[in-house]
């Protein structure tokens, strides 16, 4: 089993080092986590600000869409909220779920299962696993999730780096974009030392408007404010 362990995550360290997109990432963990070769349930729920998990991917249920749409605070007494709200591992087994959690709602009954391990992905993330068999028994599985809980981090990591990187080549596209007709009567406005409120009196624009476009003008030139802006004619 050991050298199923490592065979399994060489195979899932591989793939996630592509960077996948959420919804491909959790497809393939449903048919490559299991150590038994088994499909198993995967989740990839979302903590927000306020305490609410969405779900946000998911592979192996039935009711696919409908459980996508259904949402659970990091308070309530289930398995993935403890593990979010605690941050730690949480192993469920199916014979004493409604016991120990009494929260606790399997969505779809005609799902099989034997047990579920949910875990953290730092503060904002959490995945859960349903597997039809008792992987909990397997000799070493403990250090085996601890393995592909620190592969999801990276692959969490990389998709935040990823997104970052859009959001600042989107910035600065925006500031290469040239200045439009309006914004140029604007600016000459402002370098004449005239305020917002009077600028929107000369062109027929709200004040709201001016100042919206100021700030545009300010991010185009890359200038800090009027000071700058006046020294940089």
């Amino acid at each position: 089993m050991y050298q199923n362990f490592l065979s399994k995550i060489q195979v899932i360290a591989d793939f996630l080092a592509k960077s996948p997109h959420p919804d491909q990432a959790v497809e393939f963990l449903s048919t490559n986590i299991s150590p038994y070769d088994e499909i198993a349930v995967a989740y990839r729920g979302k903590v927000e600000p306020d305490g609410l998990i969405r779900c946000e991917n998911l592979h192996g249920f039935s009711k696919h869409e409908l459980m996508t749409k259904t949402t659970m605070h990091i308070s309530e007494d289930r398995p993935i909220a403890l593990a979010a709200r605690a941050q730690k591992m949480v192993w469920t087994y199916v014979e004493t779920a409604k016991e120990e959690f009494k929260d606790f709602f399997y969505f779809d009954e005609l799902t099989p299962w034997q047990c579920m391990k949910s875990f953290p992905i730092g503060l904002s993330r959490v995945y859960s696993f349903s597997f039809p068999s008792k992987i909990y028994e397997i000799s070493g599985i403990e250090t085996y999730f601890d393995a592909i809980q620190s592969l999801l981090r990276v692959y969490e990591s990389s998709l935040e780096i990823r997104l970052l990187s859009s959001a600042k080549d989107l910035m600065q596209q925006s500031e290469l974009q040239p200045l439009t007709q309006r914004q140029e009567k604007i600016l000459d406005l402002l370098r004449a030392g005239k305020t917002n409120k009077s600028i929107a009196q000369i062109i027929g624009y709200s004040e709201s408007l001016v100042r919206h476009e100021t700030m545009i003008i300010y991010k185009k030139l890359r200038v800090e404010g009027r000071h700058e802006l006046r020294e940089s004619v």
